[in-house]
C-alpha cells in the first residue's frame, strides 16, 4: 500500500497522529520525559508544518477526508446525502429527532441546529480542497493530486447551488485574514464548478497515468453536471462525451475512527433514523416496492425491525452495508445520462433511450419502451436518474430543476399534502443558510428560497 493510499484512508488528522506516535516512539530513548512533554504545539500539525512539497500527500488526504466527511457523513453524523435524501423522497423520518423532523417535513428553519454542522462542513471541505490546490500550484502543479482537490472543490459548488437557496455565502481566508463571503447567486456557484473543472483540465493537460485520466473523466463530469445545472444541455453532452462508462470516482471509508466511517451506515443500521421512501407525499418514487436492483433495500428484522422511533417499520438500504463501504462521487453512468438528457432536450429521444436501455442492459434490467408524450418522458429519464443515483446527493438538484428548467410545480415533484406522522409538508424546496452566518456581515440572508 502506497504512502498516499494509506494517507487516504486515515484521513489527515489520522495521520498525523500516526506520525507524531512514530516520532515519540524513535526519539524517546534520547529525551527525557519532560522534554517529550515540553512541545511547541500540542496539536496534530501547525500550519507552518505542513507549507511544504513534502506535505503534500498529507493536505490532499485531509482534503479527501473533509470532503467525505461532508458528502457522507461520519459515524452518526449527516452529510450531504443523507440530509437530502430525508428532505426528497429517497429517505422518510423513523426517529424523534424534531430538527430532522423539519427536513423531512419541507420546512427547515435557520436556527435548525442538525442543519448547522452539515453546512459547516460542505464550507470546510472546500476550503480544504482550495488550499490543498494552492499548495499544488505552488509545489508540484504536474501532478494528478492538484487536479483531484480542483475537482473536488468544483464538486462542493455543484452540491451547494443544488441543496441550498440561491445565495450562499462563500468565505474565505486570505493573508491570514477573514474576507466574508456576500450571497452568491445559484448560478453563480455552478459557473465556479465548471472554472474549478476547467483548471482541474488544464493541469492534468494530456498525461496518460491512470491517476490523471481518473482525474480527467473526474472533471469533465463535474463540468457536465454544473452545465446541466446551469441549462446548457448541448454544452454538458460535449463536456462529458469522452468520459468511459466504466469510469468511477469514490471516496474511501474506515473503521479507524467515528469521523472516517460511513455515515450514511451509521444512521441507518445504528441509528435506525431513516427508512426508504415509498411514495412519500404522492409525488415520491416506489424505492422500496420496485425491487430494482439499484435501489437495494431490505425489511429490517430484530433490532432492526422498527425506527429509532419504535413505531415506524424499517426499510434498510443495503447500497452502503458496512462503516467502510466506498460512496460515489461521480461516475460514468452519469455522464450517460447527461448524454440522455441532452438528447432528450434536443428533441431526439431515440437516442436518449438508447443510451438508457444500454446503461440498463448492463445492470440486467428490462429495455424501456418510448411512453409517447413529452411529459411521460422528462418523467421516465428523471425516474432513471433517480434510480441510478440513488443516494448519492442528486435528487435534490434534479427536482429543483423539473421545477426551473422543466417547468413543473413544485407540489408536482416534492413531496406534498399530508405527512405520514402528522400534520402536513411545508413548502420549501431548498435547504436554508443555518443562522450561524448571521454573524458575517456581509451576508443578508438567501436571495431566493423559490428555485
Amino acid at each position: 500500500m502506497t504512502r498516499l493510499h494509506l494517507l487516504r484512508r486515515i484521513g489527515a488528522r489520522g495521520a498525523g497522529r500516526l506520525m507524531l506516535a512514530g516520532a515519540l516512539a524513535t526519539g524517546a530513548a534520547a529525551c527525557s520525559s519532560e522534554e517529550i512533554l515540553n512541545v511547541p504545539d500540542i496539536d496534530v500539525a501547525t500550519p507552518e508544518s505542513i507549507e511544504d512539497a513534502a506535505a503534500l500527500s498529507t493536505v490532499l488526504a485531509g482534503a479527501i477526508g473533509d470532503f467525505a466527511l461532508a458528502y457522507s457523513g461520519g459515524g452518526g453524523g449527516d452529510g450531504q446525502i443523507s440530509i437530502s435524501a430525508l428532505f426528497t423522497d429517497e429517505f422518510q423520518w423513523a426517529e424523534t429527532f424534531p430538527t430532522r423532523q423539519e427536513v423531512d417535513i419541507r420546512s427547515i428553519q435557520p436556527v435548525n441546529a442538525t442543519m448547522d454542522p452539515i453546512f459547516r462542513n460542505l464550507q470546510r471541505a472546500r476550503t480544504s480542497a482550495s488550499r490543498a490546490a494552492g499548495g499544488f500550484a505552488r509545489f508540484s502543479p504536474a501532478a494528478p493530486g492538484y487536479g483531484e482537490t480542483l475537482n473536488l472543490e468544483g464538486t462542493v459548488y455543484n452540491i451547494a447551488g443544488e441543496n441550498y437557496c440561491s445565495g450562499v455565502p462563500f468565505s474565505e481566508l486570505v493573508g491570514g485574514q477573514s474576507v466574508f463571503g456576500a450571497g452568491l447567486p445559484r448560478d453563480s456557484a455552478f459557473r465556479r464548478a465548471v472554472v474549478r473543472a476547467d483548471s482541474a483540465l488544464k493541469v492534468l493537460g494530456s498525461a496518460t497515468t491512470a491517476a490523471a485520466a481518473t482525474q480527467r473523466a473526474f472533471a469533465q463530469t463535474v463540468k457536465g453536471r454544473a452545465l446541466l445545472n446551469l441549462g446548457q444541455f448541448a454544452a454538458a453532452a460535449a463536456a462529458v462525451a469522452t468520459v468511459p462508462t466504466t469510469f468511477q470516482y469514490v471516496v474511501f471509508h474506515s473503521e479507524n475512527s467515528g469521523r472516517q466511517q460511513n455515515g450514511i451506515f451509521s444512521l441507518v443500521y445504528e441509528g435506525r433514523r431513516f427508512t426508504v421512501g415509498e411514495r412519500e407525499g404522492i409525488n415520491g418514487l416506489p424505492f422500496r416496492s420496485e425491487a430494482d436492483v439499484r435501489v437495494p433495500n431490505v425489511r429490517g428484522t430484530g433490532s432492526l425491525a422498527t425506527g429509532f422511533d419504535g413505531t415506524t417499520p424499517l426499510f434498510v438500504q443495503q447500497k452502503y452495508p458496512a462503516r467502510t463501504t466506498s460512496v460515489p462521487v461521480a461516475n460514468g453512468t452519469e455522464a450517460r445520462l447527461i448524454e440522455a438528457e441532452a438528447s432528450l432536450r434536443g428533441g431526439n429521444f431515440a437516442a436518449a433511450l438508447t443510451i438508457l436501455n444500454s446503461l440498463r442492459a448492463g445492470a440486467g434490467l428490462a429495455a424501456l419502451a418510448d411512453p409517447g408524450s413529452a411529459a411521460s418522458r422528462e418523467n421516465l429519464l428523471f425516474r432513471e436518474r433517480a434510480y441510478w443515483l440513488w443516494l448519492t446527493s442528486h435528487r435534490l438538484g434534479d427536482l429543483r430543476r423539473l421545477v426551473r428548467q422543466y417547468g413543473r410545480g413544485a407540489e408536482t415533484v416534492f413531496p406534498t399534502g399530508p405527512f405520514f406522522k402528522g400534520g402536513t409538508y411545508g413548502t420549501d424546496v431548498n435547504f436554508p443558510i443555518p443562522f450561524d452566518e448571521s454573524n458575517n456581515p456581509s451576508f443578508t440572508g438567501c436571495i431566493d428560497r423559490n428555485a
